[in-house]
């Protein structure tokens, strides 16, 4: 450490120390929390080993006035001066670390004198509590400590904690200390706390036992005191000796589902259950008991708790119980246990299955030998009892995640039920959209179309929920309607004035809502959303200006907006409201280099094989056209080169109809056999392609001066004495074979009757192509050819 840093940490130390020496012992509660603060500063020098404080004497014995001051105080007879050291104390050992811990055992001795003078105020006594707690804290990861601090101080600290909460005179905050206290000290010292076992277990039995509002006993717990007595409860199973952790574990959850269902047996008892049980649990009342009196059970010797007496004292019960088995769940364990969840579920099915909407039976029997009276107060109670099942619910599902996805699913219907039947309660609307969006984390998007049919309901009065009250059009409506009078119209009046007032918010409600609805558009599948379920999200997003939902809704769009042609978007009111969002940034001018998309292909799989024929079919016009090239004369070149390829492919135009019949027909007798020999060599692939791919051959018959082809008289105007003339040409491609004799025969007929009437080029060509058949082409030989000449 730097002689400048030492010089100020030992400055600051000393002021400090002259502080608590000069004020008055009443003033000293208002300055130790600034000096407390001022420690941290002087963290350097007071974890500084005494080997290096030699070399400065200054700073040792300021660090040693310091450390006598404190312990001075705890010796203090006032309680003002007790109080600040014991706030002096925790910061002084947290700054100083294992220098200051290491000589501690003075100052433990003294805290834990603090915890047994029962004249102090309960304040001192909780901060001694959590002053020895740290203490003991920071010696777990040193051996040596735990031997010379912990093991000899604790056994005395558990001991003075449970004599002081057993006393009428302890204050709720006080017993929260020691409760928590003990839960973080059961699981790493299980052996010290062996032997206040059987204490510990009778005093968190009592907690839990003892209703909130009653106070004949004298005793009066808190909801957060019951709530860690069912953690260090759950605790206690690592004190069991010779490694039965787990068995302890295994028997205590068994015997807590026993008496939760116990307890239903008889709080129940104004409706008939059609609850069955799947795992096999009797009830502890016999079918067909008389019932009289009012519902109460004695006390119940499977977890050693109190008796209950009254109806909303059996709902009380099992609300604990069922946060005492949510601890099962949550609290960890020393050893690997095995989590019996058929119990729980079936507890948990029976609990939902008794349901009420808005204070009337809903699809149950009623048990007249019950009163009325009961089994009002009853439904009165349920909803806030199936409040706590969903805590478990939802306890289970961040537990154990994906693994209980067989087991759970069946609870969502009757959650879904239970929050249709009783949507007035605020609590139970509460923890449905908890409840919802935890299950949209885990299985939203294998959602079907009937699964979002199911949650539906709840999704619509989540937006209900967010949307703002509209008094305007209520009040607007009242005006102008004008027909409303006497009481009515009073009412009418009333309304309007209060709705110019904001109402209370539900914070605790909205959040859930809130968190809720962009899970709903970003999780759910867009395809089986409803489009008037769609539509009610959207708005509601809108009007509430919800950034996460406007985002969800952007990235996951409706697709019947895109089939119908009309698309439809909140990013224009998204990029508005948020424009400096990074979320709208990366939406709009996305950073991505653009990809060009892969061209589409066919989904017969032929296309590749057709484009390889095309391919070798334009190869082999181009290979006969640069042959004819070489053999006629220059005069000849006007044909376009791609005449063969339109013919070959059967897209000639009329242009190029007569294009060709302008051009010349005389072949050298060698090109004619090159011709023959590709085509009779190429025939075998010819018959195996396509036929829709194979050229018709085509032969066209063409007058000199037909209105299509060059200008000149008419032959018609000139008599049926003037000859025509009739050419007959192959088309340029390799697969037009020649033709048979007796189609030259025919020639001169043609060509007469072509004179007397003007030839459909179009027609004919359609004609040659539905009646040409491969099979009737004549074998090519050179003779063949040589005989034509």
């Amino acid at each position: 450490m730097a002689l400048g840093s030492m010089q100020e940490s030992a400055a600051t130390l000393r002021a400090a120390t002259y502080r608590l020496s000069t004020t008055g012992q009443k003033q000293l509660a208002f300055i130790a929390p600034q000096i407390a603060a001022q420690l941290w500063h002087c963290k350097d020098l007071l974890s500084t080993t005494p080997e290096s404080t030699k070399q400065n004497n200054d700073a040792s014995v300021t660090v040693h006035r310091f450390k006598t001051k404190i312990s001075s105080l705890l010796q203090d007879r006032t309680f003002e001066g007790r109080w600040a050291a014991v706030v002096l104390t925790k910061a002084a050992i947290e700054a100083g670390g294992v220098e200051v811990l290491s000589k501690s055992n003075a100052w433990v001795r003294s805290l834990i004198g603090i915890v047994k003078r029962a004249g102090d105020p309960p304040t001192t006594r909780a901060l001694a509590v959590v002053t020895l707690t740290r203490i003991f804290m920071l010696t777990w990861d040193y051996s040596n400590l735990v031997r010379e601090i912990t093991t000899p101080a604790l056994p005395g600290f558990v001991s003075t904690c449970l004599n002081n909460v057993e006393s009428v005179r302890c204050s709720q905050s006080e017993l929260q200390t020691v409760l928590e206290a003990f839960a973080i000290l059961v699981p790493r010292h299980p052996t010290i706390f062996r032997t206040n076992e059987t204490q510990i277990r009778s005093l968190l039995a009592k907690i839990i036992s003892i209703p909130s509002l009653t106070t004949t006993s004298g005793f009066c717990f808190s909801k957060q005191n019951q709530h860690t007595a069912h953690r260090v409860l759950v605790l206690l199973h690592q004190c069991a000796p010779k490694q039965g952790a787990a068995e302890k574990w295994d028997e205590s959850l068994k015997s807590t589902v026993a008496a939760a269902h116990a307890s239903c047996d008889r709080t129940f008892r104004s409706v008939a259950e059609t609850w069955s049980s799947s795992a096999g649990v009797q009830p502890s009342v016999a079918p067909g008991t008389l019932f009289q009196g009012e519902s109460q059970l004695d006390s119940d010797e499977i977890l050693g708790l109190a008796g209950w007496n009254g109806i909303h004292a059996g709902v009380e019960r099992i609300e604990n119980l069922l946060h005492h088995l949510k601890a099962y769940v949550v609290e960890g364990t020393s050893q690997a246990v095995t989590m019996r969840l058929g119990l729980v579920v079936d507890l948990l099915g029976r609990i939902f299955s008794v349901r009420a909407a808005h204070g009337k039976e809903h699809g149950l029997q009623i048990n007249n030998q019950v009163p009325k009276d009961e089994r009002d107060e009853l439904f009165r109670l349920i909803p806030g009892l199936h409040v706590a099942a969903i805590a478990l619910v939802l306890a289970i599902l961040e537990r154990f995640q994906h693994g209980v996805d067989s087991t759970c699913q069946p609870l969502l219907s009757y959650v879904v039920d239970a929050l249709l039947s009783e949507r007035a309660h605020v609590g139970m609307r509460t923890a449905g959209y908890t409840y919802l969006a935890s299950v949209l984390c885990l299985h939203g998007p294998g959602y079907e179309k009937q699964d979002i049919a199911d949650i539906e309901p709840i999704i619509k009065s989540c937006c209900q929920e967010l949307l703002p009250l509209d008094d305007s059009s209520t009040s607007g409506s009242t005006v102008a309607s004008g027909k409303i009078a006497g009481a009515a119209g009073d009412m009418s009046l009333q309304h309007s004035k209060g709705g110019s007032s904001h109402p209370t918010a539900l914070t605790n409600l909205h959040a859930p809502a809130s968190s809720l609805l962009p899970l709903c558009l970003s999780k759910l599948n867009a395809a089986y959303i409803p489009g008037k379920l769609r539509a009610l999200m959207d708005r509601t997003a809108v009007l509430t200006q919800h950034k996460d939902a406007l985002v969800a809704s952007v990235l996951n769009p409706s697709p019947e907006t895109a089939s119908s042609g009309i698309e439809t978007s909140l990013l224009p009111l998204l990029a508005k409201q948020y424009p400096d969002q990074p979320e709208v940034e990366a939406v709009l001018r996305p950073r991505m280099p653009v990809i060009p998309a892969n061209k589409r292909r066919n989904a017969d799989g032929e296309s590749d094989e057709e484009e390889d024929e095309d391919e070798s079919l334009v190869e082999e016009i181009e290979i006969d056209q640069e042959s004819e090239r070489q053999t006629v004369p220059d005069g000849n070149n006007d044909a376009q080169p791609t005449d063969g390829l339109l013919s070959a492919l059967g897209q000639n135009t009329e242009s190029n109809n007569i294009a060709r019949s302008m051009a010349p027909t005389h072949r050298s007798t060698n090109d004619r056999s090159a011709s023959e020999k590709r085509r009779a060599e190429e025939q075998p692939q010819l018959e195996r392609s396509p036929k829709r791919n194979q050229p018709m051959p085509v032969a066209e018959t063409l007058l000199p001066n037909a209105p299509d082809s060059l200008p000149g008289p008419d032959p018609v105007s000139m008599g049926a004495n003037v000859p025509a003339t009739v050419v007959t040409e192959q088309p340029p491609s390799s697969f037009v074979t020649a033709p048979e004799p007796s189609q030259q025969q025919q020639s001169d007929g043609v060509s007469q009757s072509a004179v007397a009437h003007p030839v459909n080029q179009d027609a004919a060509q359609g004609d040659a192509e539905s009646d040409f058949d491969e099979n009737d082409l004549p074998p090519l030989t050179m003779e063949s050819s040589d005989a034509e000449e």
